[in-house]
C-alpha cells in the first residue's frame, strides 16, 4: 500500500507517522493549499501519477471552532474545499481517501452553538453523500482528541499542561466544565484500518471518555506534586501524565512558539 500523507505536521499526523513509519512506506505532499488552489492540485495530481499513490490520508484541518472566528473562510477552505477538491481530482481513479470530521458537527442544531467549523464538517459529511466516484472514503467522526506534539494552545489540554509547567495567570481555563476525550494513541489503529476499506463510504465514530475537567486538573497537579507517585498503565490519568512528560521535555520548543497565552477555552 502507497500512502500519501497530507498535512504531516499536524499533531495526530505526527503520531501517526512516529507509530508506523517503521513498518511502512508513507509519502508526503506538505504544499500549502492556499485560496488559488490550481497549483496545489496541479502538482498533487502530478506527484500522485508519479508515485503510484493508493491511498491518500488528509490530516489538514482548522480546528477554531468559535463562534466569531477572525477567518472564517479558512475554516471552509481547509475542512470543506480541500477535501472536496481532492475527491473530485481523483474521482476517476481508484484511490481511496481517510479524512476526518468531529461531533462538532452535531452543534449546527442548536442556533446558540452552531459555528463555521461545525458548518464546514456538515458540508463535506453532505457532499460525501452525494458525491459520484469510484473512490473508496473512510470519514473518522470523533470526540477531542489529545496527546503528544499537540502545539495548538488554544486547544484545551495543552492549554492547561503549558499552565502546570509554566505556571502563567494569563492562560485562562474553563475548569468547571465536562469534556469528552481520547487519547491520540486509540485512534492511530483505527486510522491505518482505514486504508483497507472497502466501502463507498465509511462513517467511523469513536467516542471518548467523559472526564470533570476540574477534577482532571486537581488529580494531574496532585499526581505531580508527589514525585513518589506512580501511576498504572490501566488507569485513567496515566495518559494525561505522559502527555504532560512530553510537553516537559520538550518545553525548550514550546518556548520558541510565538502563542499568546490568553484566550479562555
Amino acid at each position: 500500500m502507497r500512502i500519501l500523507i497530507i498535512g504531516s505536521n499536524s499533531f495526530l499526523a505526527k503520531n501517526f507517522i512516529d507509530k508506523y513509519s517503521k513498518n511502512i512506506k508513507f509519502f508526503y505532499f506538505d504544499l500549502y493549499f492556499s485560496n488559488n488552489s490550481k497549483e496545489f492540485l496541479k502538482k498533487i495530481y502530478q506527484y500522485v501519477n508519479k508515485k503510484k499513490i493508493k491511498h491518500i490520508i488528509n490530516f489538514i484541518g482548522n480546528n477554531d471552532n468559535s463562534l466569531f472566528p477572525h477567518k472564517a473562510d479558512h475554516i471552509l477552505r481547509d475542512n470543506f474545499i480541500l477535501p472536496l477538491n481532492l475527491i473530485s481530482l481523483f474521482k476517476k481513479k481508484k484511490i481511496n481517501f481517510t479524512l476526518f470530521s468531529s461531533v462538532e458537527i452535531n452543534k449546527i442544531e442548536n442556533p446558540n452553538e452552531n459555528n463555521f467549523y461545525s458548518l464546514s464538517k456538515f458540508f463535506l459529511l453532505e457532499a460525501l453523500r452525494f458525491l459520484p466516484t469510484k473512490n473508496k472514503i473512510s470519514l473518522i467522526k470523533m470526540d477531542t482528541v489529545f496527546g503528544p506534539h499537540d502545539l495548538n494552545f488554544n486547544r484545551l489540554i495543552p492549554a492547561l499542561m503549558i499552565k502546570i509547567l509554566i505556571r502563567k495567570k494569563n492562560i485562562k481555563l474553563k475548569l468547571s466544565q465536562k469534556k469528552r476525550l481520547i487519547y491520540v494513541n486509540e485512534i492511530l489503529p483505527i486510522v491505518l484500518k482505514t486504508t483497507e476499506n472497502k466501502k463507498s463510504i465509511d462513517i467511523i465514530n469513536i467516542k471518548g471518555k467523559n472526564y470533570d475537567i476540574s477534577n482532571l486538573w486537581k488529580n494531574i497537579n496532585k499526581i505531580l506534586l508527589n514525585k513518589y507517585t506512580v501511576v498504572a498503565k490501566n488507569k485513567n490519568f496515566y495518559n494525561f501524565i505522559e502527555t504532560f512528560e512530553w510537553y516537559k521535555n520538550n518545553l525548550w520548543i514550546i518556548k520558541k512558539i510565538k502563542k499568546k497565552y490568553h484566550n479562555t477555552i
